[in-house]
């Protein structure tokens, strides 16, 4: 049933979820407001697969090395069946072939399924979700990847809100499997199930893709947990219970995270853990009361990882 896929958003996760889908062979289309920001987002996917093959050309190497340091010497045949199983080299140019990028909305009229990955504001995707009504067919899925917002509002700006579903994509998707689905409250268990079947016959890089169901409420599975883990972990630090290292520490080593709280909010992105937060005390209340340490942070400039500095300082 699907065979031509479109992006909304050729950013950093956009243009991710455009190279699996490639990756899986389907046609892509990305989209972005202009073609300067939709050619950035196809040389992110270059990178993304330059990344991918320069780390399986290394791999062989190292797991000889591993086995020999072991005291086991390996013939040039068993080096190479090694070499032949970790053989996992993506064609670039076959890959970038399937996918397409346009500044146009026009150009998403032959997709069976859109995925909106524009700036997380609901204003933003209601009126992304307004402007391609008049493009899709009535058949196709139109699907955003919010974190936090309301796929329901999104849908009441759509011509056809029944055929409006979430299938929000973990950063980064090309080896992160997870993919949360759920319908809008105005949509059909039938669009949110295509789109679960759909990704179950998927793969990343790493994984087989694994899609879970829920319902359209703010925070979803994943996010709703683990924004409240982060937000405690800034309490326990503002209460002076422990440093930062030390709960890292503690949540890797003692709850088996793979990384620590702070560790993660710096990855995320700071301004983004505060714009949920925020968004999660606006509907939940004072359990995510935002601290004034994160709330500071964000005044300096401070975003994490991508700035330079967060509750970390990654200049060193």
């Amino acid at each position: 049933m699907f065979k031509n896929i479109g992006i909304i958003g050729a950013g950093a996760m956009g243009s991710a979820i455009a190279e699996v889908f490639a990756y899986n062979e389907f046609n892509v289309v990305l989209k972005d407001v202009n073609m300067d920001f939709a050619t950035r987002g196809l040389k992110h996917i270059e990178k993304i697969v330059d990344d991918y093959n320069s780390y399986y050309e290394r791999l062989p190497e190292r797991e000889v090395s591993r086995i020999e340091r072991m005291g086991l010497k390996l013939s040039l045949e068993q080096k190479e069946k090694i070499n032949n199983y970790f053989s996992h080299k993506i064609d670039k140019n076959d890959l970038e072939k399937r996918i397409k990028i346009t500044d146009k909305y026009e150009n998403l009229s032959k997709c069976d399924l859109v995925i909106e990955a524009a700036f997380e504001k609901q204003e933003i995707k209601n009126g992304i979700f307004k402007e391609i009504s008049g493009y899709l067919s009535d058949d196709a899925i139109m699907a955003t990847n919010t974190s936090s917002l309301s796929v329901t509002e999104m849908a009441s700006y759509y011509k056809n809100p029944k055929k409006v579903i979430l299938m929000h994509f973990f950063n980064p998707p090309y080896t992160l499997p997870l993919v949360e689905i759920a319908p809008s409250t105005q949509g059909s268990d039938d669009a949110a199930k295509q789109a679960y079947d759909l990704l179950k016959g998927m793969k990343n890089h790493r994984n087989n893709m694994q899609p879970v169901m829920t319902r359209d409420k703010t925070g979803f599975i994943v996010n709703r947990i683990l924004l409240q883990v982060i937000n405690e972990a800034i309490k326990v630090y503002d209460e002076n219970i422990a440093t930062k290292e030390d709960i890292d520490t503690a949540m890797k080593y003692g709850a088996g995270f793979p990384m620590g709280p702070f560790e993660l909010a710096d990855y995320v992105g700071l301004d983004i853990v505060y714009d949920v937060l925020k968004t999660f005390k606006d509907v939940y209340g004072d359990r995510f009361n935002l601290s004034e340490t994160l709330t500071n942070l964000i005044r300096a400039g401070y975003m994490g990882r991508k700035s330079g500095r967060g509750f970390y300082d990654y200049t060193k």
